[in-house]
């Protein structure tokens, strides 16, 4: 594998910003969900918690990248590794920006076929069943046994 350097708190820093807003934008989306009551919480609780989380974690990733010594490097992948990569991001955002359209299930199916493509030289078959049985576990427990609201197909049977 073929690697180029980067300074490490520079690194530190753009993740920690980054993360930072991220978890700011989802934690002020998931006030938008229902709180529920005391003795039954609604679907907004787990996102709060886990936007929270994020904040923090964000925050000791920036304070940690600024108290770092200039001079450590970190290495970045080169070449193939870095198409992978960016790949990789590149599923993630289309994934991110589909969702609302084409669903949880339909969206979940596609990106973990896709993913599972790229990362894997498994045959067709096994990343289709695997996808599928993804995306039905991401069903039950977010929409059915969390009662998490997550954005439905066109085609309303899915």
């Amino acid at each position: 594998m073929t690697t180029t350097s980067l300074q490490k708190r520079n690194a530190y820093l753009v993740i920690g910003a980054s993360g930072l807003l991220l978890a700011a934008g989802y934690l002020g989306m998931s006030f938008q969900l229902p709180f529920g009551q005391l003795d039954q919480p609604g679907a907004a609780v787990f996102p709060i918690i886990v936007g929270a989380t994020l904040i923090v974690a964000s925050l000791m990733t920036l304070w940690e990248g600024w108290q770092m010594d200039r001079a450590e490097q970190v290495e970045f992948p080169a070449g193939t590794d870095r198409k992978r990569l960016f790949g990789l991001l590149a599923l993630l955002l289309a994934y991110f920006l589909a969702l609302p359209w084409v669903g949880q299930f339909i969206g979940s199916t596609l990106f973990c076929i896709l993913l599972m493509r790229v990362l894997s030289d498994l045959g067709w078959a096994r990343i289709v069943a695997y996808s599928l049985a993804l995306a039905i576990a991401l069903h039950v427990a977010f929409v059915i046994l969390l009662k998490v609201p997550m954005p439905r197909s066109p085609l309303h049977f899915i």
